[in-house]
């Protein structure tokens, strides 16, 4: 039986919400102690202290993935990155988690009304959505609906969520390939545990298992037909900004504030012990009387001030199609992309300069320093955030080569 579908309110959600955009990057500067408190639960286990996702519940976080006409609360893509960026300045992996249930919770929302109803519309509060699109698991149709098999490793915060978004593949009748999202309640998938890295530990991005798991249709979101963040003819649940935010260059952006957040962890935290130690073996009672030192850190600094600015700017230029309900052009999204690889080179030679002044009782397990490092070296290290992938994408649209080496969707 089609399900019946809801009519949405008609309500006007032209702009984005400002006053919850102060309120919830001031929360998570709040959280920045609890966060440092409880870091290295995170190392130690594999997966975040269940206090601090609980903070991060309490704080309505989770509200800001959801949009308005589903009681999220309608804010803006640079508010949600200054969020992340205010968490890893703590802990890294609590910014990518918090990054990555969002960016997964708002793909949910641009999916056709019935998925938004299934997901959305129980009234047993925001949904919390994890998820991975590669590689793509297996589905099958059956009467009612979809059967899905296959494995999906590095789900990020996948403990904490209670749905799963996954990528998975079929066949269509006449043969041809098809594929898209499936929407897994948590209690049809298991979770095994596979994330033993150098980086990111905290973040729990272990494998999500689904087998012989059934799904009503209506837990489908057919990308393969309708793009990510394609409204078709009809569609009831639409219209707010950021229904039309460019699917990559707003998950691309978050991320980066991330890793910038990591980065301006350590500078803080250089410039602190920069008062209180010594250059042992040379007359420097204080290291931030060395100029070399103030020059350095003056460098380092101008570096993660631009890549910051790089980042926020792409998030702007997110916020502008949103609110303009318009598509980016290849060009633009290559020259997002390009941006973004460009702020990545920054924070990492950034990054690398400040643990010179650091020195080597930075890298001791229990300086939040190590931590940050690891994470934020970790983190740029994503498919997503290459640079040279960036580049050359940049490269090839000023060039007017295409196809480019990447569907527009994931540029």
């Amino acid at each position: 039986m089609a399900t019946q579908l809801k009519t949405a309110p008609a309500r006007d959600f032209a702009g984005y919400n400002i006053a919850a955009e102060k309120e919830m990057v001031g929360r998570a500067r709040e959280l920045q102690p609890l966060l440092l408190q409880r870091a290295s639960h995170g190392d130690e286990h594999g997966v975040l202290h269940p206090d601090v996702f609980d903070a991060l519940t309490d704080a309505g976080f989770w509200a800001m993935a959801a949009p308005r006409r589903w009681g999220g609360l309608g804010t803006s893509a640079r508010a949600m990155s200054l969020v992340g960026y205010e968490l890893a300045k703590a802990d890294p992996s609590v910014g990518w988690v918090y990054t990555v249930l969002h960016g997964t919770t708002w793909v949910a929302s641009l999916g056709p009304d019935a998925l938004q109803e299934a997901i959305f519309g129980s009234g047993t509060g925001h949904p919390v959505i994890c998820g991975i699109a590669n590689p793509p698991g297996t589905m099958e149709e059956v009467d009612g609906g979809y059967v899905i098999n296959g494995r999906w490793p590095y789900s990020s915060g996948s403990a904490h969520a209670g749905w799963a978004q996954l990528g998975v593949g079929y066949t269509k009748p006449d043969g041809s390939p098809g594929g898209g999202f499936a929407y897994l309640r948590r209690e049809q998938y298991t979770i095994e545990n596979t994330w033993h890295m150098l980086g990111m530990k905290g973040t729990g991005s272990n494998t999500i298992v689904a087998k012989d798991a059934f799904i009503p249709r209506e837990q489908f979101y057919n990308v393969a037909e309708l793009g990510i963040g394609g409204h078709e003819e009809g569609k009831c649940h639409v219209g707010e900004p950021s229904d039309y935010w460019p699917f990559m260059p707003f998950l691309r952006a978050t991320a980066h504030a991330v890793v910038a957040g990591a980065a301006a962890g350590i500078m803080d935290r250089v410039i602190e012990a920069s008062h209180k130690r010594p250059i042992v073996y040379t007359s420097y009672k204080r290291q931030s009387d060395s100029v070399m030192m103030q020059g350095e850190l003056g460098k380092a600094a101008a570096k993660i001030s631009a890549a910051e600015a790089l980042t926020f700017k792409n998030c702007d230029l997110v916020d502008a199609a949103g609110l303009a309900h318009e598509h980016l052009t290849p060009q633009q999204r290559a020259l997002s992309k390009g941006e973004g690889s460009l702020a990545v080179s920054l924070l990492n030679e950034a990054i690398e300069e400040l643990m010179f002044l650091a020195g080597s009782s930075a890298f001791a397990d229990s300086n939040p320093i190590q931590r940050n490092y690891r994470d934020a070296s970790f983190a740029m290290r994503h498919v997503a955030n290459l640079p040279y992938v960036g580049y050359e994408i940049l490269g090839k649209s000023l060039l007017g080569i295409e196809p480019n080496i990447s569907l527009p969707d994931f540029i």
